[in-house]
């Protein structure tokens, strides 16, 4: 149970990973933006991106995970989820609830291994 400061269910962690993301729903073929996590829990991501988004909007996040699979290959958390809060402040911050993720393998990068 969370404590009487923290109003969270789920514990956050700290976790800086590069992200690219979309909001969905704009356009069939949205481009990617960029950003990085600050930290992540079991029900939710607070990122940094490159501007304000819309809160309600439902949003796509795909996450170069710190770890790899056992024969180096890199791997990629990928969320869809709802902006839940935006703000801008020293930099865009976005909070996302997230509805479902799946890790899926990233491809080799060159000089990977």
């Amino acid at each position: 149970m969370p404590s009487q400061t923290e109003r969270r269910a789920s514990p956050r962690f700290l976790m800086a990973c590069r992200v690219r993301y979309r909001v969905i729903g704009q356009d069939a073929y949205a481009t990617f933006s960029h950003g990085k996590t600050v930290n992540m829990s079991g029900s939710g991501i607070l990122l940094v991106t490159d501007g304000v988004l819309a809160p309600g909007r439902l949003i796509e996040v795909e996450i170069e995970w710190p770890t790899r699979l056992d024969d180096g290959v890199p791997l990629k958390m990928v969320v869809r989820g709802t902006v839940v809060r935006s703000e801008k402040r020293d930099v865009a911050l976005a909070g996302v609830r997230i509805v479902r993720y799946d890790f899926r393998t990233a491809g080799l990068q060159p000089g990977d291994r």
